[in-house]
């Protein structure tokens, strides 16, 4: 009983728990929520996808277009069967077409008055060269008597200038006009009887500052570079008569003209010249990239100005102006013979001998016409252009070793020379 009276006493502190009722209104209001959110990320995504898809399918497109092949023959055929899809494809990607803008009049002279803008910068490096006798009065013909020259180099007192042979050949008085038309006397100090080209010596003491700002020294581009339609100027007497400017295009890169000991590239044009026409090749940055030489043109073909390639006569240019260095001569005039040629015409690789010059070193040894030079001073040759360079190595008076091959009864053997070297 006791017990029982006992277990009585602790029965209110015993709990019932019970659920919490649910929230409806809380719970739609989270659910609604939930669908707002999800209805705004929807959206947003749509509206991205629909911005960047246009540049995204464009970018696959471009680079499935790269990556795919097309042959020459394959580009009309797609051309024409996909004649029907083209507006389709418009339809959906931007197209871009070249602008083509009028040519008019006014745009047309524009054009070559930027282009003969150049010629006038180059001529500040043009001289006019006079060459005159005391018993002649050479002014009252100058067509005649006068060619164009040009600046080439200075030192502290000097200026020197490239002009040819034919006009201060047995004259007595050189005089040399300038940009300006300031007359000074110049002299001879050395010539190149290939090429026809002379260095004229001006003391810069003759002349005044005016005219040492007025003139310039001529920048020599790179004719190596010249290609086959490349538009050019010619500037000095290209015409025959001075201070002309002709405008065209390089018609050939690849004739060339043997000479004694050398071979030089030909830079032939389309534009109008004479036999008597001298002066320069510019490209329209308005460097030097061929001599006038008229006399390398063919005789058919004089009526167009022919020019030496630059580079080929820098070298030339540099020892005619330094009276301590000499063109190096052997005295023969060559053609090169290339493996083709060799396997056709059963001749050695090297420099087929043309013409031997009258009493020159290579005669006075014994070299003769028909014999093919393989080897000069130790060097392998197989071009002129070879010979040429290993040539402008030695010095005058140097013996070197020559070996050639010659043809006999029972085909070519091989004959050794040594030859005495002179300078020309």
């Amino acid at each position: 009983m006791e017990q029982k009276k006992n277990e009585n006493s602790y029965e209110f502190l015993k709990e019932t728990i019970k659920e919490k009722p649910i929230d409806k209104k809380k719970v739609g209001k989270h659910i609604f929520c939930i669908l707002l959110a999800g209805c705004l990320f929807g959206l947003a995504a749509a509206a991205a996808f629909s911005l960047t898809a246009p540049k995204i399918t464009q970018n696959i497109q471009k680079k499935q277009e790269q990556s795919q092949i097309q042959f020459p023959s394959d580009t009309k055929n797609d051309e024409e069967n996909t004649g029907s899809n083209t507006q389709e494809e418009e339809s959906t990607a931007p197209a871009s077409e070249p602008v083509v803008e009028e040519l008019t009049p006014e745009k047309y002279q524009k054009l070559f008055a930027d282009i003969f803008a150049k010629a006038q910068i180059a001529e500040k490096s043009m001289v006019r060269v006079i060459g005159s006798k005391n018993d002649e009065v050479w002014f009252q013909t100058p067509y005649e008597s006068e060619i164009s020259g040009l600046l080439v180099a200075e030192s502290g007192q000097e200026l020197f200038v490239l002009t040819e042979y034919r006009i201060v050949e047995d004259v007595d008085r050189i005089q040399v006009v300038f940009c300006d038309g300031t007359i000074t006397d110049a002299r001879f100090l050395k010539g190149d009887k290939n090429t026809g080209f002379v260095i004229l010596k001006i003391p810069k003491s003759s002349i005044s500052a005016e005219t040492r700002e007025a003139i310039t020294i001529a920048p020599l581009g790179e004719s190596y570079a010249v290609s086959q339609g490349e538009p050019v100027l010619a500037i000095g007497s290209p015409m025959g008569y001075s201070d002309s400017v002709g405008y065209g295009i390089v018609t050939s890169t690849c004739n060339t003209v043997s000479k004694t000991d050398a071979e030089y590239s030909l830079l032939t044009t389309d534009i109008a010249g004479s036999s008597l026409g001298s002066g320069v090749l510019l490209n329209l940055e308005g460097e030097v990239i061929g001599l006038i030489a008229q006399s390398f043109a063919r005789e058919d073909t004089q009526n167009l100005v022919t020019g030496l390639g630059v580079s080929e006569v820098k070298e030339m240019i540099q020892i005619l102006s330094d009276e301590t260095k000499d063109i190096i001569y052997m005295g023969i005039t060559g053609k090169s013979i290339t493996t083709d040629i060799s396997e056709k015409k059963g001749i050695p690789v090297g420099v087929f001998v043309e013409q031997v010059e009258v009493n020159s070193p290579a005669m006075q040894v014994g070299i003769q016409n028909g014999d093919v030079i393989i080897e000069l001073n130790g060097e392998k040759i197989e071009t002129v252009k070879g010979y040429q360079q290993q040539l402008k190595s030695c010095k005058s008076g140097e013996t070197i070793k020559v070996k050639a091959m010659r043809q006999g009864t029972e085909g070519y053997v091989e004959v050794d020379f040594e030859v005495t070297l002179q300078a020309r």
